[in-house]
């Protein structure tokens, strides 16, 4: 145990000198999701602003002289000039925004109540600008109904004959919680991936391409000792970074601008000793097993250079099953539960909420640590070659 110490502090030692190693495990992780979240949403709310005050450019076809003042308003632009060809080449080349293209027959139907043909022609990249104009036309629509209610003599009531009322019975925390949870274990996957990463092939392959393996090799500790110190290292860089993501994504949401307090309180409610502890005992087996996976596949490499590009292609596939967890219908049962990351990210979503069912999370967290001393036992095979570990 003495010499795994040694191993862990001279490894822990050079990688806390390694500039790539703390900017991937710290400070990318601490500050890049607090940053982006906060850039993403201020970008959003300002788009969103300046798109709902523009005044949209709309060409009316075919409109009854009676209808055009119910869409005269300072919010638009209106045309008279285009026909529908013309008015679909302006939308094109973005010189107009939207055509309403009304029937021949749209006012004789009003006016028989039947129904109006009314076509909209726009882009659909611009949901605000489609709102906007159904907006107008929703109101328009209203008066008519009144109107022929009236004429008719009938309650409004008679054209709603059933009034359905949702009544969401779910916590804030748990509705909250599935949000946040959701997101939550793809982005600290990926950083505890990237943070193995970098520390592997600098302590592994890196060795190897400055020749220093073979010196470390000479000093009386046996080859699984050796190892076994490396791979505590990469994971607890890989671990750091995991709770970095973890910290960085709840202080964006805590200090977000405009935050209600009940979400605030939600969130104080999710983020519990319960859950941090829990949280952690899938991490902790998750960075082993990075660690010992991705000791096993750079040693076969001869640089830097070489392991990075093949580990790097690999992230691609990590990112898979926490994104499968974001589509609606995969829940966690007893047959998602045996399927690595996957089973991780939608535990993640499911103790968020305060929804884990126990015997889940306990199967989640033992096949977690299965899969960690199979990559470590992997890695291990791999470093007891010679062809493997001397260059």
């Amino acid at each position: 145990m003495k010499i795994i110490f040694i191993v862990i502090k001279k490894e822990l030692t050079d990688t806390l000198r390694d500039k790539r190693t703390l900017i991937s495990a710290v400070l990318l992780p601490a500050l890049i999701i607090p940053l982006l979240m906060l850039g993403v949403i201020k970008l959003t709310k300002n788009l969103m602003e300046k798109e709902g005050s523009r005044q949209l450019r709309i060409a009316l076809v075919g409109i009854p002289e009676t209808v055009k003042s119910e869409f005269e308003d300072d919010n638009f632009n209106l045309y008279y000039h285009f026909n529908l060809e013309t008015g679909r080449e302006a939308i094109s080349n973005d010189s107009l925004d939207a055509l309403l293209e009304f029937n021949p027959d749209f006012l004789a139907n009003i006016n028989q109540m039947k129904s109006g043909n009314l076509n909209v022609y726009y882009k659909s990249t611009n949901l605000v600008l489609y709102h906007r104009v159904l907006e107008k036309i929703e109101i328009y629509k209203s008066q008519l109904l009144n109107e022929r209610t009236n004429q008719l003599n009938i309650s409004s009531e008679a054209f709603t004959p059933i009034v359905i009322s949702k009544v969401d019975i779910a916590s804030p925390k748990e509705q909250i919680g599935k949000m946040v949870g959701g997101f939550l274990p793809l982005i600290f996957i990926i950083f505890c991936f990237f943070g193995c990463m970098y520390p592997a092939i600098e302590l592994i392959t890196g060795e190897k391409e400055k020749g220093t393996m073979e010196t470390l090799l000479t000093v009386p500790a046996s080859r699984f000792k050796i190892l076994i110190g490396k791979m505590i290292v990469i994971s607890l860089v890989g671990l750091s970074a995991a709770l970095m993501t973890v910290l960085g994504m709840v202080g964006a949401l805590i200090f977000l601008p405009d935050i209600h307090q009940d979400f605030l309180n939600s969130i104080g409610d999710i983020i519990s000793i319960k859950f941090i502890i829990m949280l952690f005992a899938m991490l902790l087996p998750l960075s082993v097993f990075f660690s010992g996976l991705l000791s096993a596949i750079v040693i076969r490499a001869q640089s830097f250079k070489e392991a990075q590009s093949i580990v790097t292609p690999l992230t691609f596939v990590i990112m898979i099953p926490p994104m499968i967890a974001l589509i609606p219908g995969v829940e966690l049962n007893w047959q998602t539960v045996w399927i690595p990351l996957l089973n991780i990210a939608l535990a993640t979503k499911e103790i968020a909420a305060g929804t884990i069912v126990v015997e889940h999370y306990v199967t989640i967290v033992f096949s977690l640590f299965v899969l960690a001393l199979v990559a470590a036992y992997a890695s291990f095979k791999q470093f007891s070659k010679e062809s493997m570990v001397l260059k």
